[in-house]
Formats: C-alpha cells, sequence, structure tokens
C-alpha cells in the first residue's frame, strides 16, 4: 500500500518549524534590537499567521488522507482529506499574495528612483490582482462547492481541465516573474550608491536572498498537472502539496533571515570576533543617556532596512549662561545713584552661548539612503 503522507508531514512540520523561528526571530531584531518595527514586518507577521493555518489544515488534510491513493481510504476519510485541501489551495493564494506585499515593501524602503518604486508597485499590483483572480477562481472552481470534496475536483460541475490548468499556470508564472523580478532589482538600486564593488555584491546578495522562492514556483508548475486527476486526486497532487509548502515557506523564511544581521553582528561581538557593532553602540549610548548625566548629552541616531542600522553618533553639548554682576555695596554712596545701577545692568543684558560637538562613524557626504544600505 503505497503511502506519501508522511512526506507532507515531514515538509510542512520542517516549514513550520522555520518559518516561526526566523519570523519571530526578525520580531526581536525589528521590533526590540532596533525599535523601527515597519509596514513590512506587520505584513510578514500577517503572511505568517496565513501561512500556518495552511499548514494545520494541510496537516490535517495528510492525516486523513493526502499521499494516499483513493482505494485505500474509507469514502469518510476522503471526504475529509477533500475539504482541507480545498481550505489549504485558498490559504495558499492567500499567503503567497501577502509574502509579495511584504517584499514590496521591504524593498520600497530603499528605492530611490522613480522607476524603481512604479516597478516595484507595479509587481504588488500585478500579484495581488493575478492572486485574487485565482483565489475565487479556487473558491467556485465547482458549483456547488460541495461537489470538490463529496465526488472529486474533475466532475462536470467544476471548471473543464483546460481553463483549470491555464489559469493555475498563468499563476505560477506571475509568482516566479515575481519573484526572480524582486531578485533582479537590488542591481539596480545600488548601482549608482557610493559604495565599492565588494559592498555592493554583499548589499545585492542580501536583498536578492528575500526572492528565492522562485526556485520551488518553477518547481511546483512541473506537477500542476496533476490537479485535473479526479478520480485519484490525493495521490496524484502529493508533489503539488509538498511543493505549495514549500514556496511561501521558502520565500517566509528567507525574507526574514535577510532582516537578522544586526543580531548575527551582535552575537559574533560577543563572541570577541567582530568589533562592536552600530546596534550595540545605540543601546550602550541610550543607557548612558538615561543614567541622569548633567551638562552632557549622547545622541543615538539609527534607522535601519532591515538588516542593520545607521552608525551612531554622539554628540555632547556645553551651555554657558552669563550677565552683569551684581553692583557692589560700595558703589552706594558715590556719584552713581541705584537708578542707574539698574540701568547699566538692563543695558548689559544676559549673554547665553551653546557649543555642540558632533562626532560621527561613517563615510562622509554620503546620501541617508546611500548610508541606510551601506550598513547592510
Amino acid at each position: 500500500m503505497e503511502n506519501r503522507s508522511g512526506e507532507v508531514l515531514a515538509v510542512a512540520g520542517l516549514f513550520f518549524a522555520l518559518t516561526w523561528l526566523t519570523v519571530g526571530l526578525r520580531v526581536y531584531v525589528r521590533a526590540g534590537m532596533l525599535k523601527i518595527f515597519g509596514k513590512d514586518d506587520w505584513t510578514m507577521v500577517v503572511t505568517l499567521v496565513l501561512f500556518t493555518v495552511y499548514l494545520v489544515f494541510q496537516i490535517v488534510a495528510a492525516v486523513y488522507g493526502t499521499g494516499r491513493h483513493i482505494w485505500d481510504l474509507e469514502r469518510r476519510r476522503a471526504r475529509t482529506a477533500l475539504i482541507f485541501w480545498y481550505l489549504c489551495e485558498l490559504f495558499y493564494v492567500l499567503s503567497n499574495c501577502t509574502l509579495k506585499i511584504s517584499l514590496g515593501i521591504f524593498y520600497l524602503r530603499v528605492a530611490m528612483q522613480r522607476w524603481h518604486i512604479m516597478c516595484i508597485k507595479i509587481l504588488m499590483l500585478g500579484t495581488a490582482f493575478f492572486g485574487g483572480c485565482y483565489f475565487f477562481m479556487a473558491m467556485f472552481q465547482c458549483i456547488p462547492i460541495s461537489e470538490f470534496w463529496n465526488v472529486h475536483p474533475a466532475t462536470n460541475k467544476c471548471i473543464p481541465k483546460a481553463p483549470t490548468t491555464g489559469i493555475t499556470y498563468a499563476l505560477s508564472a506571475v509568482n516566479a516573474f515575481a519573484d526572480w523580478a524582486f531578485g533582479t532589482l537590488p542591481i539596480f538600486i545600488v548601482w549608482d550608491l557610493q559604495m565599492n564593488i565588494r559592498t555592493k555584491i554583499l548589499v545585492v546578495s542580501i536583498l536578492a536572498f528575500a526572492a528565492i522562492g522562485s526556485t520551488a514556483t518553477v518547481v511546483r508548475m512541473r506537477y500542476i498537472h496533476t490537479l485535473t486527476n479526479g478520480p485519484d486526486f490525493l495521490w496524484a497532487t502529493t508533489d503539488v502539496a509538498i511543493w505549495s509548502t514549500v514556496e511561501p515557506g521558502i520565500g517566509i523564511t528567507a525574507g526574514s533571515m535577510a532582516t537578522l544581521r544586526p543580531l548575527l553582528q551582535t552575537c559574533l561581538w560577543r563572541l570577541g570576533l567582530v568589533s562592536s557593532p552600530a546596534s550595540a553602540r545605540v543601546q550602550e549610548s541610550d543607557r548612558s543617556g538615561r543614567s541622569g548625566q548633567k551638562g552632557r548629552s549622547r545622541i543615538g541616531y539609527h534607522r535601519s532596512l532591515g538588516l542593520d542600522d545607521l552608525r551612531s553618533t554622539e554628540a555632547s553639548t556645553s551651555t554657558t549662561i552669563s550677565g552683569p554682576q551684581k553692583p557692589d555695596k560700595s558703589w552706594h554712596g558715590r556719584n552713581r545713584s541705584e537708578a542707574e545701577d539698574k540701568e547699566r545692568m538692563m543695558g548689559a543684558g544676559i549673554n547665553k552661548s551653546v557649543q555642540v560637538e558632533y562626532s560621527y562613524e561613517g563615510p562622509p557626504r554620503v546620501d541617508l539612503r546611500d548610508s541606510i544600505i551601506q550598513e547592510l
């Protein structure tokens, strides 16, 4: 008796652990270390929630019959497996859409030229549009919807084979194109920045790393034709089920790992392998500022793309207030009257001078956006 449900369960368990670990670390870095939890981070958290629901449904489907032949299952178990397979398909589309939106917002943080921004927004809108179309196609692929699990997804009450495979291939192609575009855009984004070739290669590699989910998308396209195998659907679509998990799982994992460089630098610093990272200097500066020192303030400034922070700046401020001295009592009795003394004081006024000294760590005369990316 052939049974591949164990493969489906293993892949689902693996990416459940990976995605929760990497997104959890991303939340710690962005919200805990850098204090700059942005829209892309929130969108990634939403993606993780949707993907987790998808994984729960897929695990249930695998327990009841995904990866097994229909003739090896009781009708009740096969029906339950098909119900949860149907729900998995819907949440697969939703998690992929929110993942692409998160990546798009991630790139908008560093895009400078107008055409970069337009390309990213078009990719985001295109993904959302095609994803929405496929979502409703998957939801109403059978009329009534219960035909999907009461019989099978290829009856005459469901969408015919050609439209089903055509729309599915189109969505996969859009997803793959979006991933490759997100992987290529960093080359153009950093091309004109004031940094050496080695740094540019590093920045491009980190940014493009967030879009490697395209590899799983291409592999998944190979098995799309099995979606029209109605009579033995649960067995025939095992590879589609596996790669439907791998595709968003890799994207979420890679997209979150691309933001963990500050944490890695801090760990290496504590092990004594590298010099003090900028994030550690900023935290130390914040603690010094709260210690109640008088006459000196430390200013820690950081902003991050999600991968690291700007180098910290320190400033010392000294304030001097001066004014006329109070008239000595010996002046009284002389030719100068008290009214004249007051007039003299008012004429002299009160003088205040403020002197601020800054020290900045980082390359001089570099655009702020260049500085953000240079720290990747």
